[in-house]
């Protein structure tokens, strides 16, 4: 039995998730929340800091790492409401273009209230600098 986790990733039910299986390309590393972009061959690779936000396709449900040559089934969101501190973006990514490029494709970002104090006592400190 598959049991599918979440990691606080969903953060709402107003709009319905939408799952489906993807493909993920030779030599990638996608972690679950990683947003993605597809390749020539339909299939999942990662966003990297010369993506253009316009591009993405959705979010990875998977964890999932590829050798060369080799191609991996996955699962990914292509609609729903996200946690926006889980997801993972580009470095240095602008995060208003990200997050109008993924509401264009049906993902809605929340800032959701962290239920760990640490990361409140961190997301304090982020936002008193």
């Amino acid at each position: 039995m598959r049991v599918l986790e979440f990691d606080n990733l969903l953060a709402g039910f107003q709009s319905e998730v939408v799952t489906e299986p993807i493909t993920v390309a030779a030599e990638q590393e996608l972690s679950v929340g990683q947003v993605f972009t597809l390749n020539a061959d339909g299939h999942a690779e990662a966003m990297t800091s010369e993506s253009s936000a316009s591009d993405v396709y959705g979010i990875m449900a998977d964890a999932v790492a590829t050798a060369a040559n080799e191609t991996k089934e996955a699962v990914c969101y292509v609609r729903g409401e996200f946690n926006a501190r889980k997801i993972i973006l580009p470095e240095g990514a602008d995060q208003i273009e990200y997050k109008k490029a993924l509401r264009n494709v049906g993902i809605i970002l929340r800032n959701t209230v962290p239920t760990d104090l640490q990361e409140q006592k961190d997301l304090q400190e982020d936002e008193g600098e």
